[in-house]
Parts: C-alpha cells; structure tokens; sequence
C-alpha cells in the first residue's frame, strides 16, 4: 500500500516545477493542500482496492477477497436459531397459560422464546418448543419520498440476525424479502439486505420504475429483527425461568431443557474458511440457483454449518453414473448427513423447502439418497533426511490430513468425484511438515484410481488414520558426516 509520507513526497517534487504553487503547499495553503490532500487519500484507497483484488481466478486465499467474493455473491452472516423442547412443571393449584412469545431465560442468561401458547394444569407438566432468539421492534418515518431507501439494520453485541420482517404500517402491507431486488418487478412490496463488510447490514427498499418500491413521506414502517446467539451447546442445558413474572400463579413453574430434546441445532454465520469454499464457485450462481440445475451452491450457502456432507445433483448427473430412467426427469436428488443425527428429518426438510422455493416445479421432486462413507485410500512415498525422526514425521502427516481432509471438515463435506486434490495435498504437507522444508528431503502423493472405481454422488469420501500410507526412506546422504546444503 502507498504510504501517505511517500505520497506527499512525490508530490513536493513534482510541485519543484512550479515553485509559487510549491509555496502555498509548503505553508499549507487550503486552495491548495485541500485538493492534492483529496487526491493522495483517492490513491491510498486504490491501492487498498488493488491490493484485495489481486488475481485469484478460481481459489481464493486471502481472507479480505473471500469476504470481498461474498458480499459480491450477496451471502449475509445470518445465524440460524437453536430450537429445544421446553418442559413446564406446575406445582401450584391454579391453572396457568403462557403465551406464544413468552421469554425464558436459560442458566446463563440466554433467552429463549416459546413458539407456541401453553396451558399447564395444576400439578401437571407440558412440553413445548422454544427457540434461542429474540425480537427486536423499530419503527422509522418516511419524512421525504426517496428511490433506494437505506435503513442500517441494528444487531446487539454478541449476536446475529436470523431473519428480518418489514411491514408498512401505514397500509398494513407486508413486504417480502428479495435478494437482489431479483424477480422483484417495478411497484413489488420488495426489499432487499446488503453488506459493505460482512459485519454491518443495511436495509435498501426499491424505486417505482425500476424494481420494488420508493417509500412515500409520512408512511411509518415497522422492522422486525430475530437475532440469536447462532450455535448453542446443549450439553448444559438444564434450568429455565421466566424472564417476567406476571402473575403469582407462574411462581409455581419450574422449567427445564428436555434431555435430548433437540429439535434443531444453531449455527453461526459461515467462517471465513466455509466461505472460502463458496468462493470457488463461479459468480455465474450468484443467486441463481435454477441455472442449469444446480442447487449446490444455493443448499450451501444455507446449511453448510448444520452438515457434515451434502451433494445435490440433477438427473444428468444421476443418469451419468445411475443409469437413465424415465423417473429422473424434472428431478433432484439429494444426500446429506447433519453434524447433529437427532435432526436428520429435518434438516432434509428445510433443503427441500428451499429448493421448492427456488424452483416451485421441483415441490415433491426433491429425492434423497443414503449417505455411504468411503474411506479414500492415499498414499504419500517419501525420502527422508537422516537428521529427522521417520515416526515423528509421519505423526505429523496424518494428524495433519486428518485435521484438513478428515471425516467433517470442509474439504469433506463437499463432493469430490476425482478424489481430493493431490496437488492441493502437497502443498499442505510441504508448507506446515517442517521435515519437507530443507531441500533435502521429498515426497509424493499418490491418490486411489477411480477410472474402474469411480465415486458417485451419494459416496462420502474422507480420510482416516488406516486410509492414509506412508512409506518412508532415508536420502542417499544418510550416514555421511559430510553438511549438505
């Protein structure tokens, strides 16, 4: 990046030539220093701008491009709620109702709200959902009619936005939610949210002639913020109380988190490592998840925190390594193991519902598939010098392809029908086994043949301790007393 001092010297030896305007910069006169000042901050800016966009065709790697590729992509860090059951004890002798929404505070003082009203007879207990979230209420004022409205979108400290809801409260008109002002016509009741850093959100309503709609002055909008703290470790759930007491009767309740009652596992927004993943898809499916039937992208950017594999796959692909059959035409098929078993069924619900909602030709048409693990057998042939421990070394390996390529992580949770990269794999080893880094030793990596075996869709492949190989030989030199360098 260009250095203001640097700046401001090349700047001093360019004014050489004109020594009356060199004067005025010298003393600091404004009609001057005002504008080269405005010019010298212009080209610090570029230089940053340069700096993030630096050539990165297919795998990107730093992390202020990743960030930058996303926000272009339109992926906003939206946590996903934990939901749980709830289970209510009344040990007084009155009835008591609770009502939907009503906020129970857990052991460490998350609040959890019910999803649905419950009435708990005296000396009886209930069970109901609730989720870990709270809603937010703003009201704002139209004071002058405006195309492209912007509202900054507020989140508490420590928290994420899980879903947003915009209504005119003027007309009591909902307004619906569009990425990109996409398939949003001119007058739609349509908004859309966009980020300029991957932290702070903005509201942006529309403009009546070209998409959406421009917000009218004295109209009043109100916005619904759902914001949560993303993943929850359940394992120490126990207790829960009522945030508010309203009356003495719901003095008699005890609550407390149902063992094993997870309906549906929290997530965070996605990290800079899972939205390295999203960047290497090409921006031909940003937001457009019906192009040429791939749904991968889309089902990722949504879930990747909640599996630990995923594969959706139109009927070419099926018929390409299933065979063809009348039955995949105008289908999907999916296969997909949660990272929490307890909400398989649903999390293959919510797939399918977002599908549907993308293309709603495929409602119904959303098939699954059994996951079968498949353990990819690799092996790694390496020369050794002599002044490195063969054990040590091949600890290192492994614990170090485990860590990147083993059963959950992200390499993993992504179809690999050629095997992983064995190019990719070198890297890895030759940049963090420091034995491979002395100009001495050297190593291959040598991936299973999947020409005759080849893996389908559905085959989840990873790498374990027994997969991995590595045959280890000393260097020629090994024994020599003689330093080579």
């Amino acid at each position: 990046m260009l250095q203001r001092a640097s700046l401001n010297n090349a700047i001093t030896n360019a004014l050489n030539d004109f020594p009356e305007v060199a004067e005025r910069w010298q003393v600091g006169d404004p009609t001057v220093t005002v504008m080269l000042n405005a010019i010298r901050e212009m080209a610090i800016a570029l230089s940053r701008d340069n700096d993030t966009n630096t050539i990165e065709p297919f795998i990107k790697s730093k992390d202020r491009t990743i960030i930058a590729d996303a926000i272009s992509k339109g992926i906003l860090p939206v946590a996903t709620p934990c939901q749980h059951l709830l289970t209510i004890e009344n040990k007084g002798n009155a009835t008591v109702t609770l009502s939907q929404g009503r906020i129970v505070e857990d052991g460490t003082g998350r609040q959890w709200r019910l999803l649905s009203s419950i009435t708990v007879k005296a000396g009886e207990s209930q069970t109901v959902i609730c989720e870990q979230s709270i809603i937010q209420q703003y009201q704002i004022d139209i004071k002058t009619s405006e195309p492209f409205y912007q509202v900054d979108v507020a989140v508490s400290d420590d928290m994420y936005l899980s879903a947003i809801g915009v209504t005119n409260r003027t007309t009591n008109t909902p307004f619906n939610y569009k990425p990109k002002f996409m398939n949003a016509p001119a007058g739609d009741t349509a908004y859309t949210i966009f980020s300029d850093d991957f932290v702070n959100l903005s509201l942006l309503f529309g403009e009546d002639k070209r998409a959406g709609q421009t917000v009218q002055a004295g109209d009043s909008y109100q916005i619904d913020i759902t914001q949560s703290y993303g993943y929850v470790d359940v394992t120490n759930l126990k207790q829960g109380a009522l945030a508010n007491i309203l009356t003495d009767d719901e003095r008699y309740l005890n609550m407390y988190f149902k063992y094993g009652g997870l309906v549906r596992s929290g997530a965070n927004p996605l990290n800079v490592a899972q939205l390295r993943l999203l960047a290497s898809f090409p921006s031909t499916y940003d937001q457009n998840a019906v192009f040429m039937g791939n749904f991968d992208m889309l089902v990722r950017q949504h879930f990747m925190s909640r599996f630990d594999y995923m594969m959706i796959w139109n009927e070419t692909t099926h018929e390409k390594f299933y065979g063809a059959n009348l039955n995949n035409i105008n289908h999907q098929n999916l296969a997909v193991i949660a990272k929490n078993p307890n909400e398989q069924a649903l999390l293959v619900s919510d797939i399918q519902k977002m599908v549907t909602r993308a293309d709603s030709l495929l409602d119904g048409r959303v098939r699954v598939m059994t996951v079968a693990e498949r353990p990819y057998q690799i092996t790694i042939n390496a020369t050794l010098s002599g002044v490195h421990d063969t054990d040590t070394v091949k600890n290192q390996i492994k614990e170090l392809l485990l860590e990147r390529y083993g059963r959950g992580t992200i390499s993993a949770s992504h179809p690999n029908s050629d095997g992983f990269n064995r190019q990719e794999i070198a890297t890895v080893i030759r940049g963090q086994v420091p034995a491979f880094q002395d100009r001495i030793s050297d190593f291959t990596v040598i991936g299973e043949s999947t020409s005759q075996n080849k893996i389908k869709p559905h085959e989840w492949i990873y790498l374990t301790r027994d997969s991995i190989k590595i045959n280890i030989e000393r260097t020629a030199d090994a024994g020599n007393s003689m330093w080579t360098v």
